[in-house]
This record gives structure tokens, C-alpha cells and sequence, in this order.
């Protein structure tokens, strides 16, 4: 389940936000996505899931190929998203359901799982991550870090080949960023890749088998966790002393 990137571009109108981006990320890894801010980060992210379409370059993901210069329908992207999940910075649970039954909703409703089947799978994944006591709880009732491992579970819940985060950790205190740190790196043991996007560098450490590097739209640095105490380039070394 290796993601694939060549020669992507992207414009929004007259500004162009990727420039020319080529990677590979291997089955398994979990790379970070970081630069400084319009830097091209969440663009990217969202390239890779189709919720953006790039205007040119190709993408082979989740066993799927896609050529940004052909037309790609909302249904090549509805079904790309029942195997890459997304979770968003500002979680996106819905605030008039349970947790449970957000857990519920798309297995359900898009991947026509049977309901108790999708009860029992959500319990199992609220137990793995230290939430099968909110079950029947409202989004509201919960802190900032229960929501964020919520949003995990559901995207969970869809058995995705590829977990993309944006911002995980933001507004989470110290304890709960430790938390995220875990879940990912249990994911990552599992086999699920993984891409992050992140502007905390300490994070990014704990975590990262692989670190992409961008600046104004343009990979600066693609290298191993050891880029963090090596670094190749001295725009990275300088990233990093900030």
C-alpha cells in the first residue's frame, strides 16, 4: 500500500501552492509533512485523498492510479476515501449524534456493514484506544484530546490501507499529544501508512520513519528520522533550530 507521488502541481487560481512535488512513501511508514506556514502541507494532504484534485501529475495510492490531466469524477474520490481515511484538525464529529453512532455512520451507510457487526467493531476500537466509557457520549462532552481519538476510531472504522492527519496534536496539552504519539505508533506496527501534517517539531521526531520537508510548495529535504539530527540541507537545519 505504498503511495506514489510524481510531478504534482497545484494552482488555486493565479498562486501555485505545489511545485513539481515527487515522493514515495513505503507500506508502513509514517511520514511527516512539515515547513513553515503556506508551505503546501495541507494542500498536499488533501491531494492525496482526492478531497483536492492537483492540475497535473499522477498519484498511485491504496492500489489505485490516478492522472491529475484526465477528469476525476466525485465517485473515483468517494471510493479512493473508503480506504484513506482522513483525520481532520477540527475532528468534524457530528455534534447531534453519539459517539458511538458517528463510529457507526459511514460502515454503515457507505460500506453497508450491518449494524451490531458495526456496534461490536466500534466498541472494540473505543476499548483500544481508552474510550469504551463514552460510548453514548455527545462530541460536546468530551476534551479536546477524547475528541481527537474519536475522530481516529471512526476513521478506523472504514479499515483504511492509509491514515492521513492534519495537525493532530494542535491545542492538545503535553499528555495528550504523548497519547497521539502511541496511537500512531501502534498503527504503524500494524502496517497502515501513515502521513502527518505537523508544525511541532518535538512530535514530528517521535513518530516520523520518514520527513518531508516543503518550502513555498517545494520539497526541500526528503530523508529518514535521522534528517532530524542530520540534516541534509541547511534550510532543514534551520527549520529545526526555530
Amino acid at each position: 500500500m505504498r503511495i506514489q507521488v510524481k510531478q504534482v502541481n497545484k494552482s488555486y487560481g493565479e498562486t501555485q501552492v505545489l511545485h513539481d512535488v515527487s515522493f514515495t512513501c513505503e507500506q508502513g511508514e509514517t511520514l511527516v509533512l512539515l515547513g513553515p506556514s503556506g508551505a503546501g502541507k495541507s494542500s498536499l494532504l488533501r491531494v492525496l485523498n482526492l478531497l483536492e484534485t492537483a492540475n497535473n501529475g499522477t498519484l498511485d495510492i491504496a492500489e489505485q492510479t490516478f492522472d491529475f490531466a484526465a477528469t476525476i469524477t466525485e465517485k473515483q474520490g468517494l471510493a479512493l476515501r473508503k480506504k484513506v481515511g482522513m483525520v481532520f484538525q477540527q475532528y468534524n464529529l457530528w455534534p447531534h449524534m453519539s459517539v458511538i453512532d458517528n463510529l457507526i455512520e459511514a460502515p454503515v451507510k457507505v460500506a453497508g456493514m450491518n449494524k451490531e457487526e458495526a456496534k461490536s467493531e466500534a466498541l472494540k476500537i473505543l476499548a483500544t484506544l481508552q474510550l469504551a466509557d463514552k460510548a453514548d457520549a455527545w462530541p460536546l462532552q468530551l476534551s479536546g484530546g477524547q475528541q481527537q481519538r474519536v475522530a481516529i476510531a471512526r476513521a478506523l472504522m472504514m479499515k483504511p490501507d492509509v491514515l492521513l492527519f492534519d495537525e493532530p496534536t494542535a491545542a492538545l496539552d503535553p499528555e495528550i499529544t504523548t497519547q497521539i504519539v502511541n496511537i500512531i505508533k501502534e498503527l504503524s506496527s500494524t502496517g497502515i501508512t501513515q502521513v502527518v501534517v505537523t508544525h511541532e517539531v518535538d512530535f514530528a521526531k517521535k513518530i516520523a520513519s520518514h520527513v518531508l520537508y516543503l518550502e513555498q510548495g517545494r520539497i526541500v529535504e526528503h530523508g529518514t528520522n535521522a534528517s532530524f539530527t542530520q540534516p541534509k540541507t541547511q534550510a532543514f537545519a534551520e527549520y529545526l533550530t526555530h
